[in-house]
């Protein structure tokens, strides 16, 4: 990495290295042209040889001198170090708060950007969770899907502390409206985001898994990759959950619902699903992964109470696929 471009914690953007080199052109330029402040510092004086230009130009100066000493510092128009102009519409501290945050966003987005590129936390201890927020956001509308990549990598190497502190923020504001915003399925996020789900299953199943569920996704190759990789043993939680926080049955939903509907439920749960396939039942009605997906509950779960077998031969019954006699069937077995 450049060393010039280091600045203590800080790595400047490319915007930042090229503005500093402008500044150093200026500043070889006679200083004394720049502004009135300067004749202050500025010891290379210009020699008068006539007396009464001497006395105008003493004079002058300390016009200068007494003007300036006057004015506070927010007046001043440059500082020592030739980098700020002061806007009487901000407060100093509001704009270098702004021009650090946009340095920030820009140096996460070129190290993001980059091949086998990382997120560097570093540019991020010192923020407030409201600055890390917008920063966060600014990369969501930015980064292509290798930035994304490379970020959901460096996610599954955090430590345990930093991820208390990061996990959240980057999976509700970034990964997740990434993953909404799919048109066609991701290679990249997929491979990434099933690594995730392997190493922190908690993590994606509280802010990719349920948050997704009331969303319309266009494409859903992550999230059934998502619930195909969690263990077997998990799927009875993610069943609860999902009838927990679901509003309603969605198309979309069907796809992950036959994996997770292969593990046997309770009474309570039973009534929750059956209650949310009837709802549907006229909708879905010539949907053949809806009746697919009926079949394959009422293989699974061979206990029935009575007003649940009710439901079900309504929904047998309204079914317009191949599926409507085999259900029929086993329920009359029943």
């Amino acid at each position: 990495m450049n060393q010039e471009n280091i600045l203590k914690n800080y790595i400047l953007s490319q915007y930042s290295m090229e503005k500093l080199t402008v500044i150093k052109e200026k500043l070889r330029e006679n200083i004394i042209q720049a502004d009135p402040m300067w004749r202050i510092l500025n010891q290379n004086k210009k020699e008068v040889t006539d007396e009464e230009s001497t006395e105008e130009a003493s004079n002058s100066s300390n016009e200068d001198c007494n003007d300036i000493l006057s004015k506070t510092p927010d007046q001043l128009s440059s500082t020592q170090f030739y980098f700020t102009q002061p806007d009487k519409s901000f407060n100093t501290s509001t704009q270098q708060e702004h021009i650090s945050n946009l340095d920030i966003t820009e140096c996460l987005f070129e190290e993001l950007e980059c091949p086998n590129g990382k997120l560097d936390l570093n540019q991020l201890e010192n923020l407030t969770e409201t600055e890390c927020l917008k920063i966060v956001c600014d990369l969501e509308k930015r980064l292509n899907p290798i930035g994304t990549y490379n970020l959901c990598c460096s996610m599954n190497n955090m430590t345990l502390n930093q991820r208390i502190k990061y996990v959240q923020i980057f999976y509700t504001h970034l990964v997740l409206p990434k993953i909404i915003a799919l048109e066609e399925p991701s290679r990249l996020l997929l491979s990434v985001l099933v690594e995730s789900t392997q190493k922190f299953p908690n993590d994606i199943q509280q802010f990719i898994f349920i948050p997704l569920l009331n969303v319309d996704l266009t494409d859903t190759t992550i999230i059934d990759g998502i619930v195909n990789t969690f263990e077997p043993e998990r799927r009875i939680i993610l069943i609860a959950k999902y009838l927990s926080y679901v509003k309603e049955l969605k198309s979309w939903h069907l796809s992950f619902l036959h994996t997770l509907i292969t593990t046997t439920t309770d009474i309570t749960l039973n009534d929750k699903l059956i209650q949310l396939l009837s709802e549907k039942a006229v909708d879905f009605a010539k949907d053949k992964s809806f009746g697919k997906l009926v079949l394959s509950f009422i293989k699974s779960n061979i206990k029935f109470s009575n007003e649940q077998k009710e439901l079900l031969w309504e929904i047998a019954n309204i079914n317009q696929t191949l599926y409507k006699k085999p259900m029929q069937n086993i329920l009359k077995s029943m």
